[in-house]
């Protein structure tokens, strides 16, 4: 697997958030998105196997990049996380739908669709386990309010998150990403990691 790290931290956003658990962030992605935070610099190749020697918690955040540009072996690790009793969650930007048997094994797959993307919404908004977040923001690949407005209540409301774009500690626009939320009665997601200056 081409992995950039793996590490053991909090989950900063999404329906998890505030739980411990151990990230693997996959390299690779098939969009390029302005001001993406992901550090490409560092790629390591290592097996499943080795991965799995990395796993520190019961909790497992698989996440990139875009994860199922590496789909085989994404779904070798969740087979063999599964199999020893692992909670896994995987972070997805929804152009790759994931095949039915993979995806049963996942507590949480959180996608986040990017604006102007060929993401498959129909698909993943069918799915119980299926979180859909939402960033709003002025980033070409942001939604906008009027869009989110027109999009947002089709969707069932309880796995429906909006979280505001940023890197800066005092996250200048999420007032406006949690005025929305409220309105439009679906969750709002902060970003822990981003005000507290972790990872």
């Amino acid at each position: 697997m081409r992995l950039i790290e793996i590490f053991y931290s909090i989950q900063g956003e999404g329906p998890a958030m505030g739980r411990s658990a151990t990230f693997v962030r996959l390299a690779g992605c098939n969009l390029r998105c302005q001001g993406c935070d992901t550090d490409n610099r560092t790629i390591q190749e290592l097996s499943v196997e080795e991965v799995m020697k990395g796993i520190l918690c019961r909790m497992v955040v698989i996440t990139g990049g875009e994860p199922t540009l590496q789909m085989e072996q994404m779904s070798e690790l969740i087979s063999l996380l599964h199999s020893q009793g692992n909670e896994i969650h995987i972070e997805t930007n929804g152009t790759n739908p994931i095949p039915e048997e993979t995806l049963k094994k996942i507590r949480y797959a959180v996608v986040s669709p990017k604006r102007g993307s060929n993401f498959h919404l129909d698909f993943w908004a069918g799915k119980k386990n299926v979180h859909l977040k939402f960033i709003l923001g002025k980033a070409p690949w942001c939604w906008t309010s009027e869009l989110l407005q027109d999009i947002i209540p089709a969707l069932e409301k309880e796995r429906t998150w909006i979280m505001a774009y940023g890197t800066d500690q005092n996250m200048p626009q999420a007032r406006a990403a949690w005025d929305l939320a409220l309105s439009l009665g679906i969750n709002y997601s902060d970003r822990l990691h981003i005000r507290l200056l972790r990872r």
